[in-house]
């Protein structure tokens, strides 16, 4: 009897055991289990942050646009600061002429077309009182700016040494071929200029003209 009832407290003991391992193993289950929606979080977080990435080419390309609208313009002639000076698509021949330091006070302000619109590579040159000019015309087209090309056969010194490669000892040459055989009537003849050759021409055959 005795053997008996300490077989069935075992059996109770155990069968308590049981039940309280079961009662620890759901609980913890339960426990965890709110923690499972975290993991579906995060492809939504990553979508929210995705715009940040995507916003990126668009800045590279507007700064790509704003780059190219950028543009060259040689400004000479009787101006405070003449050179080569960088400016943007839309901007005028004023202000080429104000970055170049204004006009001098011999400069002949009805030489240039203020408000004519610049071109990339463009020359803008403007003229002393007394000096012979042409006015620019209303087109900012480079093909149709003839006054923007050098005229060989009337242009001075000054004007001549904005061509590429010209000191003031090759502006003086090509005056006096000028003087002692006439005017220039093609880009070869301007080979029996001294110190002139074949890659000058080549280089200012989108730079000169001859009427």
């Amino acid at each position: 009897m005795e053997k008996l009832k300490r077989h069935m407290n075992w059996i109770i003991g155990g069968g308590i055991l049981l039940i309280l391992a079961i009662i620890v193993s759901l609980f913890n289950y339960f426990q965890s289990e709110p923690n499972m929606p975290i993991t579906s979080q995060i492809p939504i977080q990553m979508e929210s942050e995705s715009p940040i990435h995507t916003d990126k080419p668009k800045r590279k390309k507007e700064d790509k646009i704003q780059k190219e609208a950028e543009i060259m313009v040689d400004v000479q002639g009787s101006v405070k600061r003449p050179g080569v000076y960088e400016l943007k698509e839309g901007d005028r021949v004023l202000d080429a002429i104000q970055m170049a330091g204004g006009f001098k006070d011999g400069a002949e302000v009805r030489s240039v077309n203020q408000a004519l619109k610049i071109s990339d590579e463009m020359i803008v040159y403007v003229a002393e009182k007394g000096e012979k000019y042409e006015l620019q015309p209303a087109s900012s087209n480079p093909v149709e700016e003839n006054s923007t090309l050098v005229n060989i056969n009337s242009a001075d010194e000054t004007v001549l040494q904005t061509l590429n490669g010209v000191g003031p000892a090759k502006a003086q040459s090509i005056i006096s071929y000028r003087e002692e055989n006439g005017p220039f009537t093609s880009l070869e003849q301007l080979l029996e200029v001294r110190g002139i050759g074949e890659k000058t021409i080549e280089k200012w055959k989108d730079q000169i003209r001859f009427d």
